[in-house]
């Protein structure tokens, strides 16, 4: 059977402890980050009926930074910042080319073109997309992680290892364009538009398979580098720390199911992000 050779390992946690003071200034950082994300998005959802509060975050684009940034620094204490530079770059390349060619060719997602409601364009994608394949790629690949392994990070060794958690991690990340997609594609909203339509609120059944490429190909990329070198976290990654990254994802799922899409994401959204969520937040039970 294929498998990845392993490498000699540091002493993980002697250089973890190290550097215990600039871990816990980027588990702060990260928490503030997602808690000015989590009232942005998911409280002034929860209370729009009853009360407005002021958006202080400037919109999606401000959203999408903040959630970001938890990601990244998140990231940094639980891998260690070479590998988060790793995960982000190859997030970054593969998403904006794989967006590039099917804005292009209409070949991977079905045909679809940016509107400039999100900004700055490099090429034919907006800048914020890679960014924002970021921010939700590294919750995907903790919640998966859980799942597969009752463990928050670290992959396999075998190369079969790798290529079933880079699937169970991109089916975790596709379940969030199930419910972001109607809700930014829509018409009161329009940041990009589908020209031929599709079965799923106006969206191509081909969209998702290409995000279940997209996101794959990402994950099988880093988990391959991540089983050749160590990661060197900032410190231990204990249950509160692990229950983050599944914070921002429901979050995030909450945000989207309460948005202005459609009323049937208030039944699918809970469901199928929900799920994978109630499977990882069982798994963290099992941590120490």
């Amino acid at each position: 059977m294929a498998h990845v050779s392993p490498v000699p390992r540091h002493n993980v946690a002697t250089e973890a402890g190290k550097h215990s003071s600039r871990g816990r200034v980027l588990l702060a950082l990260s928490a503030v980050a997602l808690l000015v994300f989590t009232y942005a998005g998911a409280f002034r959802a929860i209370v729009h009926p009853w009360m407005e509060l002021p958006d202080i975050t400037g919109g999606v684009s401000g959203q999408t930074f903040l959630l970001l940034m938890f990601s990244l620094l998140h990231a940094s204490y639980a891998l260690g910042w070479r590998h988060t530079l790793v995960f982000f770059g190859i997030t970054a390349v593969v998403s904006w080319a794989f967006e590039q060619v099917g804005v292009a060719t209409g070949a991977i997602y079905g045909p679809y073109y940016y509107t400039d409601f999100l900004g700055f364009k490099l090429g034919h994608v907006p800048l914020l997309i890679p960014l924002a394949w970021f921010m939700m790629i590294y919750p995907s690949y903790v919640i998966a992680n859980l799942i597969a392994q009752d463990r928050a990070t670290g992959s396999p060794r075998r190369l079969t290892g790798i290529l079933w958690l880079a699937f169970l991690s991109a089916m975790v990340m596709t379940a969030w364009d199930l419910v972001v997609d109607p809700f930014l594609s829509g018409a009161e909203v329009g940041a990009w538009v589908w020209t031929s339509g599709g079965p799923y609120f106006g969206i191509p059944v081909q969209n998702f398979i290409g995000w279940m490429l997209t996101t794959f190909t990402v994950y099988v990329l880093y988990r391959l580098y991540e089983a050749r070198f160590p990661l060197m976290p900032e410190g231990g990654m204990t249950r509160l720390f692990a229950l983050l990254p599944l914070l921002a994802y429901a979050s995030i799922m909450i945000s989207n199911m309460l948005s202005s899409g459609p009323d049937a994401l208030h039944v699918i959204a809970p469901f199928v992000m929900g799920l994978p969520l109630v499977m990882a937040l069982t798994r963290l039970m099992k941590m120490p």
